[in-house]
């Protein structure tokens, strides 16, 4: 607990004035509100890549460092925090975690011409409004909800007895994007969805909804939530005795854990982007730093934070440049693997995610069911 609120109160301490004469990258990330609890992992990605990066002797032979703000999970918050990294001069920027807050983000960006990697939020609009959609300096190394969907589809249409679904999410943009990819998955595939529930952020009690659910007798109940708040519904359906399996995006990793080690998760199955299970070396190398360090495993917005910055340091590389638009230029060029040995190019919406596993729960364990690439 204690290395807890350390690791948080690192989270929460202001920015520290940046050093002329380093290359200072922005962030956008969500330090307090329903993300909190993933912005701390998706910190220690960022922090690995550019201790990994200083180590080596910086990039171009200058120190590396990042100027972070708070934005809350919150569109309205993102905006001021874009304003204040454009202010600062920063040459790129990593974030901003959440969809909502991304969205709230690119317009601004792309009027500043400074170059944006996500690796995190899934909305389909980010694909909709990148590159070819108008906004060229968003980029996204994961993929879209539209895309772990129809993975998921796949998956299920061929593998699963699962036929009646209820779906379940947040009334955000990540929430009523997956709600809507898994939708339309579920028609091509012929799933049968019984019911569609949004509730606010920050949810009390999901007693209600989830009785009225486990009525319906669905085979699964598709959900769409951030962190605090699946935790808390995942608890709830465990107080309640709930046992429908729980399918769309659930996390495998991080605080779920305890739910799915009780055997309250059995017969799960999410599409998600990373695992530290994947058997590559580099990947092992990762997971092992990240154990030395933190004392757990990585989770998908350790891998985040890590992988997009160690995408943005390499095309800094290749630019061989600090200005913004030779940056986002190298970004669009890019041939990079990640630590789970795939290939990230761009495509003409921005988008660099090419690879979903399907991580299944069973004996109280997670393991990877299918490795499903989205590459032509």
């Amino acid at each position: 607990m204690k290395r807890l609120m350390v690791a948080i109160g690192l989270a929460l301490a202001a920015p520290v004035a940046a050093h002329a004469q380093n290359i200072v990258i922005g962030a956008s990330v969500p330090d307090t509100g329903p993300a909190a609890a993933p912005a701390i992992w998706q910190r220690w990605g960022y922090q690995l890549a550019l201790d990994e990066a200083n180590a080596a002797g910086g990039v171009l032979g200058k120190k590396i460092e990042m100027l972070a703000y708070d934005n809350r999970c919150n569109p309205s918050e993102a905006v001021n925090v874009a304003n204040k990294l454009i202010e600062a001069k920063v040459v790129a920027i990593v974030g901003a975690h959440c969809s909502s807050a991304t969205l709230a983000t690119m317009p601004l960006i792309a009027a500043a011409k400074i170059p944006l990697v996500d690796g995190i939020a899934s909305s389909p609009k980010i694909t909709d409004l990148s590159g070819v959609g108008g906004n060229e300096w968003t980029f996204r190394i994961n993929p879209s909800d539209d895309d772990m969907m129809n993975a998921l589809g796949i998956y299920l249409s061929g593998s699963s007895k699962i036929k009646r679904v209820a779906i379940l999410g947040e009334d955000t943009d990540f929430g009523r994007g997956g709600a809507a990819a898994f939708a339309t998955v579920a028609k091509k595939y012929g799933l049968e969805v019984i019911s569609t529930d949004f509730h606010p952020q920050s949810y009390p009690d999901f007693t209600a909804l989830l009785t009225r659910i486990q009525q319906s007798k669905p085979d699964a109940i598709a959900i769409f939530q951030l962190a605090g708040d699946q935790l808390n519904f995942l608890r709830n359906a465990m107080q309640l005795g709930v046992r429908i399996p729980f399918i769309g995006r659930f996390d495998p990793g991080g605080n779920n854990l305890q739910i799915i080690q009780a055997g309250g998760m059995e017969g799960s199955i999410t599409a998600w982007t990373y695992s530290y299970l994947v058997d590559t070396a580099a990947n092992k190398a990762f997971a092992a730093e990240i154990e030395k360090r933190h004392k757990t495993t990585p989770v998908l917005q350790t891998w985040a934070g890590y992988d997009a910055m160690r995408l943005l340091l390499t095309a800094i590389r290749n630019a061989g440049s600090t200005d913004p638009t030779a940056i986002r230029d190298a970004i669009k060029k890019i041939e990079f693997t990640n630590v789970m040995g795939a290939k990230v190019t761009f495509d003409d919406h921005n988008q660099g995610g090419k690879v979903v596993l399907i991580e299944g729960v069973a004996d109280k364990k997670v393991k990877i069911l299918k490795e499903v690439s989205l590459a032509n």
